[in-house]
């Protein structure tokens, strides 16, 4: 296989994760891609081939273990290592507490918080025997500050930001890099779920999240960002 560095990026058959995925093709990067749409993965995998580096994606669900495992296990087989991962994958279910019910909160968990750990377990054994890796976890400002209707998405995305602080300190000592990007509001079919209401034009685009995890791996190796808070500069 080429000498090329991998990455892999969770959710990336849209949106944020999509961006991600490009900007790793367009620096030359092989991206390996997952989520739950086969047929907009197929079509991003396209996209990525024609900035001439290797793609495969992985269709199925984050919260799966055995999936992610045995995915995972494919892609190290077949070209060696995984230098980067992000873990992007998410889902928002924006609700008032009582008008919710308990599986709204599971679904979120599952995704949110079960994939970011599945995810990240099958890729950390093998950067710790390289000694080399960056995960980087696409959290949000949600888990932060406090909405109405954000009860459930801000409990998940803040124990993302519990577990990237802490892995953060388990694997610097094997020059691991850990980080968390915590977006606002970003334009993304994301954006217009129930609940949501954000103008467009003032808002985050998915490229400018991507851009801020180019910013934490084009770093020299010895530093770390480890968790960046990203807004729209001036959004009136």
């Amino acid at each position: 296989m080429t000498g090329r560095e991998l990455a892999i990026v969770t959710g990336a058959s849209r949106g944020i994760g999509r961006a991600i995925a490009l900007r790793f093709a367009k620096e030359n990067y092989n991206v390996m891609i997952f989520g739950r749409d086969r047929e907009a993965l197929k079509n991003v995998q396209t996209e990525i081939k024609n900035f001439g580096v290797e793609s495969e994606f992985f269709s199925g669900d984050a919260a799966d273990e055995k999936f992610v495992s045995q995915s995972v296990s494919r892609i190290i087989e077949k070209y060696g290592k995984a230098d980067h991962l992000v873990n992007n994958a998410g889902i928002g279910i924006f609700k008032k507490l009582v008008d919710s019910e308990l599986e709204d909160f599971k679904k979120q968990i599952d995704v949110n918080l079960y994939g970011v750990y599945n995810f990240t377990r099958a890729v950390a054994g093998k950067m710790i025997e390289r000694r080399s890796g960056s995960i980087i976890n696409i959290a949000s400002l949600a888990g932060k500050n406090s909405f109405v209707t954000g009860t459930m998405y801000s409990a998940s995305k803040h124990a993302v930001l519990g577990f990237t602080r802490s892995l953060m300190l388990e694997l610097r000592e094997y020059n691991i890099r850990v980080a968390a990007i915590c977006p606002g509001s970003v334009a993304t079919e994301f954006s217009s779920l129930p609940g949501m209401k954000p103008n467009a034009e003032k808002i985050l685009s998915a490229d400018d999240v991507a851009e801020s995890v180019m910013a934490i791996l084009k770093l020299p190796v010895t530093a770390l960002i480890s968790e960046i808070d990203i807004r729209p500069t001036n959004p009136k």
